[in-house]
């Protein structure tokens, strides 16, 4: 198909993978100096396959300036991990392929590279054997996954015609059943993660999906035309899902889980394990943004319908209605011209709203929440903001922050 043939034009391969189990959905593994590695390639084995077998990509990967000795953990690493794949080949479920990012350049090394070049690799040996619509599934090395995995994947894109979809995930906890502090820590990041999804939900914005590189899957197809995945050194997970949501073909898949450590890492300038160490070294406590600017911008939301072919008087009047933060926000990114273009390039209300929410997606949120913050609001605890959100969904609040946890892990008010 074109798609992948100009896809491939522009991102080539050194080589193509051979799968002896004719596999119906690839699982993609990003490797640096991580030795739950092979608790992860366990967890794997133990996936049933009745819906279809899988094939295991593992980028081992180090950058070209990276110290000697990583390198050298790394190259002997790859090799183990070969070793264990092969005392695994006996079972034809599951087929591996070990590839050696060794030496990348500098400027793009780092796990958005690796997970790259195995989705890559993935997306062209579907496009080889004619499995276009076949998923890719994003794992991380120290995840963990439920048995159902695999087969819960292949049923669902098979039932529904998703270019993705978000998994559900819980951090093992359990891990730090002996480490209180850490263990609270981990706790209130997690809490976040689904306070911000549920709040986003709240408001009415259609993409209120969670973004976790260890998280998620891709339809071949889907991957190719979006672009592929980016090569950032970290949050690349977060920008190339943006760009599956806005298709409006994303969901997410409940059936099945996966379970990521909770351990520190310092791998990455932001993210889990960066969050965590800042909430021990806060003593614990753990700011995020205030409810009240998601009150505001579910208010802005709610009137949206009223602005579909609406005049400029209309708009401004709208506008100016506004809450505070909202008001100052749309004077500051044109909203009003921002609108008129939506509005000129709509023939319908649905099309009208698909077409705003691609121009106030979630990058655009995260710019209205930190200008908020920076003009308006002031950063609360998260079970000040928790408390907060319970309140508007009418859920039982604890002032145990894992019973809060607990709730919103099973939350799915927003029916995706």
């Amino acid at each position: 198909m074109k798609v992948f043939e100009r896809y491939f034009q522009r991102n080539p391969l050194e080589g193509a993978l051979n799968f002896q189990n004719n596999p119906e959905v690839m699982v993609i593994i990003p490797v640096f100096n991580d030795r739950e590695i092979f608790a992860t390639i366990d967890s794997l084995s133990a996936c049933s396959t009745t819906e279809g077998q899988a094939g295991i990509i593992i980028v081992v990967n180090y950058g070209e300036k990276c110290e000697e000795n990583l390198k050298a953990i790394n190259r002997n690493l790859a090799e183990e991990i070969k070793r264990y794949v092969a005392a695994k080949e006996k079972m034809p479920h599951l087929c591996f392929s070990v590839i050696e990012a060794f030496d990348l350049p500098d400027r793009q090394a780092g796990v958005g590279l690796a997970r790259k070049i195995a989705m890559d690799a993935a997306a062209y040996y579907f496009y080889q054997t004619g499995k276009i619509e076949s998923p890719i599934l994003s794992l991380d090395a120290d995840t963990l996954v439920e048995t159902n995995y695999l087969d819960e994947t292949i049923r669902f894109f098979r039932l529904h015609p998703v270019a993705g979809v978000s998994i559900a995930y819980e951090h093992r906890l359990e891990d730090l059943r002996n480490d209180p502090f850490n263990r609270t820590a981990m706790i209130k990041y997690e809490l976040y993660l689904h306070y911000y999804r549920a709040a986003l939900a709240y408001t009415g914005h259609p993409y209120a999906f969670h973004c976790i590189g260890s998280a998620f899957a891709v339809r071949a197809i889907d991957y190719v035309a979006e672009g592929g995945m980016n090569k950032r050194q970290a949050g690349e997970d977060f920008y190339f899902l943006q760009k599956l949501i806005a298709t409006g073909r994303y969901a997410t898949l409940h059936t099945t889980k996966v379970y990521p450590s909770a351990r520190f890492s310092d791998r990455t300038p932001f993210g889990t394990g960066q969050a965590v160490r800042q909430i021990v070294e806060n003593g614990g406590a753990y700011s995020v943004y205030h409810f009240g600017a998601f009150r505001e911008l579910k208010s802005f939301f709610s009137g949206l319908p009223t602005l579909f072919r609406a005049d400029e008087q209309t708009v401004k009047a709208y506008f100016d209605r506004q809450p505070l933060a909202i008001h100052r926000f749309l004077d500051e990114i044109t909203g009003e011209a921002i609108l008129e273009e939506v509005n000129a390039n709509c023939a319908s209300e649905k099309q009208f709203r698909k077409r705003f929410f691609d121009r106030f997606n979630a990058f655009r949120v995260l710019k209205y929440l930190n200008y908020a913050h920076s003009e308006i609001y002031r950063k609360e605890e998260v079970m000040t903001g928790v408390k907060a959100l319970f309140i508007e969904l009418n859920l039982p609040f604890s002032d145990d922050p894992f019973e809060n946890l607990q709730l919103l892990r099973n939350h799915r008010s927003d029916l995706q």
